[in-house]
């Protein structure tokens, strides 16, 4: 019982099509208990001396899929499929799909309604540099503003609940939690919450 915390898996499914070396950033900074899967073509089918050595000194598994497979979007189905497996194998492991192609949504959307653990990332360090916010630091950072305890709490909850779930981009992570915040609180409170909770979204 008490060793089911350690028996948790990252997996992190990289779309090498798409983001390259730069989505493989953070590599480093993974534990043995992390797996990366590598998802590559004949369009991006080289990884140099270099990178070998980077992904080398990672202490995560690394696995490689190439997608023989010709067709538009022969890449994306083929790793959107494996994600299916991994959940279907392990409910309990999180997945995060490295890759800035917005197509990658649906997957996650469809996967997060079913309770599964998933988010969508542009490199792997920024899952391992960024974590969680935890909701202690945004009500210390909504303290000062004229909201009831009850909007503090509703404000930190949609901040976190975007940060859970990602965006391929920081820019449109940052645009996300705007635009719920506008919905929930009107501009006037928005400017006032997203002033002060900016500088924790990283």
């Amino acid at each position: 019982m008490g060793d089911k915390k350690n028996k948790k898996k990252n997996y992190y499914l990289v779309d090498y099509e798409n983001v390259h070396k730069a989505g493989l950033n953070g590599i480093e900074e993974l534990k043995s208990t992390d797996t990366v899967i590598i998802f590559y073509s004949a369009n991006a089918d080289s990884l140099s001396f270099e990178l070998h050595h980077y992904l080398g000194q990672s202490k995560a598994k690394v696995d490689y899929i190439k997608v023989d497979t010709e067709g538009k979007n022969a890449l994306d189905f083929q790793l959107s499929s494996y994600i299916g497996y991994l959940i279907g194998k392990d409910e309990h492991c999180k997945c995060f799909i490295v890759s800035n192609d917005k197509g990658y949504h649906n997957v996650r959307d469809f996967w997060l309604k079913r309770d599964a653990k998933i988010r969508m990332i542009p490199c792997i360090k920024s899952q391992t540099n960024n974590a969680i916010i935890k909701k202690n630091e945004l009500l210390e950072a909504l303290r000062e503003l004229p909201l009831s305890a009850e909007e503090k709490e509703e404000a930190a909850e949609i901040v976190r609940k975007h940060i859970k779930v990602g965006a391929p981009q920081l820019s449109q992570l940052k645009i996300n939690i705007n635009n719920e915040l506008i919905h929930a609180f009107g501009t006037d409170k928005t400017k006032l919450i997203y002033y002060v909770v900016k500088p924790l979204i990283k």
